[in-house]
């Protein structure tokens, strides 16, 4: 398999069949997996368990998952794809110095570190969080919007 700063994966119909198929034999994430290649049985580490069954779920729900690391960097294209929004919007977070960005020798195309670009989109989410439980705490206490 050639490595790359990002892969996209995507299931097609029958895929994602298989996939609900094999969510469906667990009713909750095993502790303990084994994988047998020929006459070897091999343990799977719990950080794998977990991103197996992560990708399968999201595989199975017919959306594309991205598999990057965060020691990699991605063009702003990659980066807008990571975070859901447009690449002309991750230009102004450059340009505002919101994401860092380096410069390719010679050449006006810009790299950004996939670990940044992960830091705003928790950010965005923690923010997100927050709004949405204060809309929740008002509407619990009743108070006028």
């Amino acid at each position: 398999m050639a490595e790359s700063a990002l892969t996209e994966i995507k299931a097609n119909d029958d895929e994602r069949t298989q996939l609900r198929s094999f969510l469906s034999l667990f009713d909750s994430l095993p502790q303990d997996i084994e994988i047998c290649i020929k006459d070897l049985e091999f343990p799977l580490p719990r950080p794998l368990i977990q991103a197996i069954f992560s990708v399968a779920f999201t595989l199975s729900e017919g959306n594309t998952v991205a598999v990057v690391s965060e020691e990699a960097e991605v063009s702003p294209a990659q980066a807008a794809d990571l975070l859901g929004v447009s690449r002309q919007y991750v230009d102004r977070l450059v340009t505002n110095d919101v994401l860092p960005s380096r410069r390719l020798p010679d050449s006006s195309y810009r790299k950004i570190p996939v670990r940044a670009v992960l830091e705003h989109k928790r950010t965005k989410e923690r923010k997100r969080a927050g709004i949405r439980k204060i809309a929740e705490d008002a509407a619990a206490a009743d108070l006028p919007n």
